[in-house]
């Protein structure tokens, strides 16, 4: 089955208060309750697109799959691309362990050179 899995890139973006922020970007406050409870039915390619700009992502960014009990798809199927794993916990714990000297590198990195610290 394939859903729209807004809190999973919320979290990432590091949006809490997700109903201002949809109601700001000219969302309904009818449709953003449906899409902050995973509860639309369907989702047309304008709205996909209204995401996609709001939050700075792509539709696969957006879309997960989840395989189906009954279903099964070869382990090479196209869907599986669409399998998301919960980036922030695995970024937390693997920040968590490492020395803070590398934690420090890695801000580097990110901020793109030497930082005034």
């Amino acid at each position: 089955m394939i859903r729209l899995n807004i809190t999973r890139i919320l979290k990432i973006k590091g949006i809490t208060e997700a109903n201002q922020f949809f109601i700001q970007r000219g969302h309904s406050p009818s449709y953003t309750y449906h899409l902050l409870r995973d509860n639309l039915d369907s989702l047309s390619m304008k709205k996909l697109e209204m995401l996609c700009t709001d939050l700075n992502c792509t539709p696969n960014d957006l879309l997960t799959y989840i395989p189906e009990t009954k279903k099964t798809l070869a382990p090479d199927h196209a869907l599986h691309s669409l399998t998301k794993t919960e980036t922030i916990t695995e970024v937390n714990k693997l920040l968590h362990n490492l020395p803070l000297e590398k934690i420090e590198e890695l801000y580097k990195v990110l901020k793109g050179g030497e930082t005034n610290e």
